[in-house]
């Protein structure tokens, strides 16, 4: 059974769009920090080229997240709003065009500004992601993989989808 999404999707990217195979731990050591979050706090913001670096690596041959990909079969607009850098989204959809022409937006860590698990960050992006698609008339979905982002789409409007949910269908 495929889930009925709508016609505008808003989406979480890794562990949502695609599995990113990224060595955390190790790189987190080599940046000296206990989460990568801890980089927001810094000024040196080149400190987040490592991450960058990782993500692209990674995203360019991610695999996609079966279940997500075949409930995006149908919807015409979608929007993604993520934590990771925006050349890494750039890197997996390549491999994908006919997702990659569907996509009006990619709002990433460099548009966010700062993490997206502060509400407003959050809600700064995917106010971008409506923007860009241009029509906040329609209902919206959210498909991501962490509680947080889920409850956040939800005091937005959005319905929200667990990838787990899309899963079990």
């Amino acid at each position: 059974m495929i889930v009925a999404l709508g016609d505008v999707v808003v989406s979480d990217f890794d562990g949502t769009l695609a599995k990113l195979v990224i060595a955390w731990q190790t790189l987190r050591e080599s940046l000296g920090i206990q989460r990568i979050d801890d980089l927001w706090h810094e000024t040196d913001l080149r400190r987040w080229d490592a991450v960058t670096n990782a993500e692209i690596e990674a995203a360019a041959g991610a695999e996609p997240v079966a279940s997500v990909i075949e409930a995006l079969g149908s919807v015409p607009v979608i929007a993604v709003l993520t934590s990771n850098d925006e050349a890494a989204v750039e890197a997996f959809l390549e491999r994908w065009p006919d997702l990659r022409a569907r996509v009006r937006a990619i709002v990433g860590r460099r548009t966010l500004g700062g993490p997206k698990t502060d509400f407003a960050v959050f809600s700064s992006g995917y106010a971008a992601c409506l923007d860009a698609i241009g029509d906040e008339r329609r209902e919206v979905s959210y498909i991501g993989d962490m509680r947080y982002e889920l409850d956040y789409a939800r005091r937005l409007g959005a319905r929200a989808f667990d990838v787990k949910e899309l899963e079990a269908s």
